[in-house]
């Protein structure tokens, strides 16, 4: 623009001969050029230095960091706007300084995690302009660390689900490196082996050192099931259904994993987040994991994800389903399994109460025509209260009626 202006006073004062537009031509063109100097100077030696000390959080949980900015030039830089650029939602860490000549400033800030996932922490972006707004350049400074927002876990002291009648560690056999009650086969002796493990009879009978197998037994096992399909979300950030459904999934994997019991998890989201059934303080590590980095972008609605992964549970198995669905057809694939003696379980996420479309309340008087009591999590309600006991509503009367009728029949 200014450069057009220069040319339009050139051109006039040409065309007329009046030495005032020549005169203004060089104030802007002197103007331009001290513009620009100043411009690139201001983001010349600059030191950025930035301390970030979180790495893995949980949601809720605050995001530290401290920003440092020195000049070490010789004039002043009157306005900076220094910014980290983080994917963190919710987060800004913005500030407009000015630095005197060999000044500095620094500057702490906190902010809330309030969506689980993986992000990009930096780099730093610090730009400026100059006294006329002719000029804009930025910078960036520093490199870039990652961010694991976990999700929040709660104590469910009062949450229960009919377990298998076996208990254990394990609903299948399998090979395990530590010494159980369950010896299953035998095998040469490995360096390392521990006398213990040592098999005398067949040692003797073959002439040669063997050890034990052990597998870790039959048991039941409890799997947790999270339906992350795109179109049954709603709510926002630490507010929505997604959000309160891993973490009623991370509570659930905790509580189980505490009880010595296997737990498998199953999160159909962007993609499929898978684990076998597992017990110790690594499967739940595993499982915070993997529920971080779940999105609710899924395409499999739960009618379909049900029948296509029923033959991961056997009698031996309980699955807890984490839903806001309102769709009758999964309630209805359900029935399968509780058929096939899998005990079910159903914690709901009332959409309507974040503000969805749909009323998930309406699949509660099917579930209990399957012979499922589920409980029921809205937004707001504190989830250990929620899930101390199962929904129970005026409108089951109706679900009940259809019952005697049924049986009647």
């Amino acid at each position: 623009m200014i450069s057009a202006l220069i040319g339009v006073t050139v051109f006039t004062g040409a065309a007329t001969g009046f030495g005032l537009f020549y005169r203004l031509a060089y104030i802007l063109a002197i103007t331009l050029a001290l513009s620009f100097i100043w411009n690139w100077y201001s983001l010349r030696s600059l030191e950025i230095k930035v301390e970030r000390r979180s790495r893995r959080v949980r949601v809720g949980d605050d995001v530290e960091e401290r920003i440092t900015v020195r000049n070490h030039g010789a004039l002043p830089k009157p306005t900076l706007e220094v910014e980290d650029l983080t994917e963190l939602p919710g987060y800004s860490s913005g500030m407009a300084v000015s630095l005197a000549t060999r000044g500095f400033r620094s500057w702490r800030t906190l902010m809330p995690a309030r969506k689980r996932g993986v992000y990009t922490l930096g780099p730093v972006r610090v730009s400026n302009t100059d006294a006329f707004g002719i000029f804009r350049r930025e910078r960036h400074y520093g490199g870039t660390s990652t961010l694991t927002v976990l999700p929040r876990t709660h104590d469910i002291p009062e949450f229960a689900v009919p377990a298998a009648d076996l208990s254990g560690d394990s609903s299948v056999r399998k090979r395990s490196h530590d010494l159980t009650p369950h010896a299953s086969s035998v095998r040469d002796y490995a360096f390392g082996d521990s006398i213990s493990r040592v098999h005398w009879p067949t040692t003797a009978r073959m002439g040669k050192l063997m050890s034990k197998e052990f597998d870790l037994g039959q048991a039941s096992d409890v799997w947790v099931l999270v339906d992350l399909h795109r179109d049954v979300q709603a709510g926002e950030l630490e507010e929505s259904t997604d959000e309160y459904a891993v973490s009623i999934a991370a509570s659930l994997v905790r509580k189980y994993i505490g009880l010595g019991l296997p737990v498998g998890l199953l999160a159909q989201g962007d993609e499929r987040y898978f684990l076998s059934a597992d017990t110790g303080i690594g499967q739940f590590d595993r499982s915070l994991e993997f529920l971080a980095m779940s999105k609710a972008e899924g395409t499999v609605p739960l009618e379909a994800l049900l029948p296509r992964e029923e033959q991961l549970w056997g009698y031996n198995s309980s699955v807890i389903i984490v839903t806001p669905s309102s769709r009758l057809e999964w309630v209805t694939a359900t029935r399968e399994l509780t058929r096939r003696r899998i005990r079910v379980a159903v914690i709901l996420l009332d959409g309507a109460s974040f503000g969805g479309f749909f009323n998930t309340l309406d699949t509660v008087p099917s579930l209990y025509l399957s012979g499922i009591a589920p409980y029921v999590v809205s937004k707001g309600d504190d989830i250990p209260v929620a899930l101390s006991h199962v929904f129970s509503s005026p409108d089951l009367s109706v679900a009940e009626d259809a019952e005697e009728a049924e049986v009647r029949v």
